[in-house]
């Protein structure tokens, strides 16, 4: 009984190491930035989960999602994560209808599932509309579907304080390594 338990997971571990071989080679795992012409065979391809950021250089709160959305993809490459400058794809930015950057699109097989404009929702503080941690992203892109995540509960994370780690913007760190002693 113990043997065939072992050759289960054996068999478990090695159809999740194939996969996540699959999705790597299909461009997941990273933040990539695709042209118009890219757009449609990505979406619709064969990746089932597809993220896309319309962007525009000069707008620093692109930059901030794209800050966000390259943690985000490393962390989970069960979802493609991509960016398309809205100013060179205006086909597309006229069909999704965007009016606001950035916006995020998220697409289960082609088919629209899910929109942000801007950072909606995403600050806790609406007086600091920039200032959010990416863990918010990762709840509302997952209650697309797009990935699994679940925000860590208040025991771990009073447990983390506890052994001196603390949240700082989109990152976990040691109080005593950053130099920092108090917490913002």
């Amino acid at each position: 009984a113990l043997e065939a338990m072992r050759q289960a997971r054996i068999a478990e571990l090695k159809q999740q190491q194939s996969q996540r071989a699959q999705n790597i080679s299909l461009g997941h795992g990273s933040l990539r930035t695709i042209s118009q012409d890219e757009f449609l065979p990505e979406c619709t391809g064969s990746s089932r989960y597809v993220c896309v950021h319309f962007f525009h250089d000069d707008f620093e709160r692109c930059k901030i999602m794209d800050f966000h959305l390259k943690i985000i993809a490393r962390d989970h490459i069960e979802a493609k994560f991509l960016r398309i400058d809205a100013a060179k794809s205006p086909f597309f930015v006229h069909k999704l209808r965007v009016k606001t950057l950035p916006a995020l699109f998220v697409f289960d097989n082609g088919k629209e599932i899910g929109q942000l404009t801007g950072f909606e929702g995403l600050a806790k503080d609406s007086k600091k509309p920039d200032e959010w941690q990416t863990g918010r992203l990762k709840e509302w892109i997952s209650s697309t579907g797009a990935i699994q995540y679940e925000r860590p509960s208040e025991e771990m994370e009073e447990e983390l304080k506890r052994m001196g780690i603390v949240m700082r913007g989109a990152v976990y760190s040691d109080r005593e390594r950053s130099g920092m002693d108090d917490e913002y």
